[in-house]
């Protein structure tokens, strides 16, 4: 039903359709039920005969009939990850409005497990998810106040330390050596932003990949990423705001998993012989 849709306008819709067949019953049940001013906007959805009655009283209510689905986003996913998971359980949603709509919040959705009806926008989902997102926001803004970094600044480290490391212990390292390197005006030099403007993960990578020039390449561009480059979770971003200070410049994680810190080039490179090759 469309916005501002009148009673005489539904039963009309209605009637067109052969949901109901008396555009008569249809207006006095509605009117009964306190539907006087309209119906409730939007797509409705009838699978079997049902009486005016209950037509009537879904259309008031604003009833849908669509079945909710349950879709969970794990943290660290951008927004072309999000879209392809929705996609995978609701296959009408459209990928392509959703990522032309949900790019400029990339860092801003929030990862949760959602509800949706089969019939969700990619505008509705934009706005569950930053909605979400404001909610946690708000519950973490003294910690933001404390640090003393713009929310632009602490979500774009965040994406990054919500890819670099698992556990809450290296993940607030990381974000103590990363905050380091930003300070001391040090290339962060980290291989997740690859991920969001070229789609390949860090052993995808080629010594000319690592050449190419993007505000998102951090190994030849000082700062942080001109976005952020997924939409971490909120333990992500609570590591981020509460780093480990420590002597260590260099971190990595070996192909088991586990973390492997050095204070210099140096012992980052024995690392990477002992842990990586």
């Amino acid at each position: 039903m469309a916005k501002g849709q009148t009673l005489s306008g539904a039963a009309s819709v209605l009637a067109l359709k052969g949901i109901i067949r008396s555009r008569l019953l249809f207006r006095v049940y509605a009117t009964l039920l306190d539907g006087s001013t309209g119906v409730k906007t939007g797509d409705y959805l009838f699978t079997k005969p049902e009486s005016a009655l209950r037509v009537a009283s879904r259309l008031v209510k604003g009833e849908l009939g669509f079945s909710l689905v349950k879709v969970t986003i794990p943290e660290g996913k951008n927004s072309r990850d999000i879209a392809l998971l929705i996609a995978k359980t609701i296959p009408s949603f459209s990928k392509d409005e959703f990522l032309k709509i949900s790019k400029q919040h990339e860092g801003y959705l929030f990862p949760e497990t959602y509800f949706w009806p089969t019939n969700v926008t990619p505008e509705q989902v934009v706005r569950d998810l930053k909605a979400q997102f404001d909610a946690k926001a708000l519950t973490i803004k003294t910690d933001v106040d404390k640090y003393g970094k713009p929310i632009g600044d602490v979500m774009k480290m965040a994406s990054i330390v919500e890819r670099e490391a698992t556990s809450s212990t290296d993940r607030r390292i990381v974000a103590g050596v990363l905050w380091k390197r930003l300070a001391d005006g040090m290339a962060l030099q980290v291989d997740p932003p690859f991920e969001y403007f070229l789609n390949k993960t860090s052993d995808k990578l080629t010594l000319e990949d690592l050449k190419i020039d993007s505000p998102y390449n951090l190994y030849i561009h000082t700062g942080l990423p001109p976005t952020p480059i997924n939409n971490p979770g909120l333990e992500a971003i609570l590591d981020t705001l509460n780093p480990t200070k420590t002597a260590y410049w260099y971190y990595l994680s070996g192909k088991d998993g586990t973390m492997h810190y050095a204070k210099t080039l140096d012992g980052r490179l024995a690392n990477k012989y002992k842990y990586l090759d």
